[in-house]
């Protein structure tokens, strides 16, 4: 358990790190973008799988490249849901947003499977 509180540290770190590199990205404080962290783990489980499901063949024809607007969305729905405290103010600022977000994940080892 602590493992996963850590995890949602470091996403909140790596939401406001966004908030500081880009104009556009607006987060209040530190624990807003803890709350972001963890809304985007609920909206990668239960909400992104679903998604992945039914455009899986447009996502088989660009190679891939539209789990980036997957990706986007989930970002934006995240930004929707605590909207005065969080957001971003375009869509093509959320698809940069959503790349630099997932790859500080994955350097940093965020949201991996792993049992505790």
């Amino acid at each position: 358990m602590s493992k996963k509180i850590t995890q949602f540290i470091m996403g909140g770190a790596v939401i406001l790190l966004m908030s500081y590199l880009f104009d556009g990205v607006y987060v209040k404080d530190f624990f807003v973008a803890f709350l972001v962290a963890i809304v985007l783990s609920l909206l990668n489980t239960f909400v992104k799988p679903v998604l992945t499901l039914i455009a899986f063949p447009i996502t088989l024809m660009t190679l891939g490249f539209f789990q980036l607007i997957i990706n986007a969305f989930i970002l934006s729905l995240a930004s929707s849901i605590l909207a005065p405290d969080f957001y971003i103010e375009s869509f093509s600022l959320t698809i940069v947003a959503s790349i630099c977000i997932s790859i500080l994940y994955s350097v940093l080892g965020i949201n991996k499977d792993e049992d505790d």
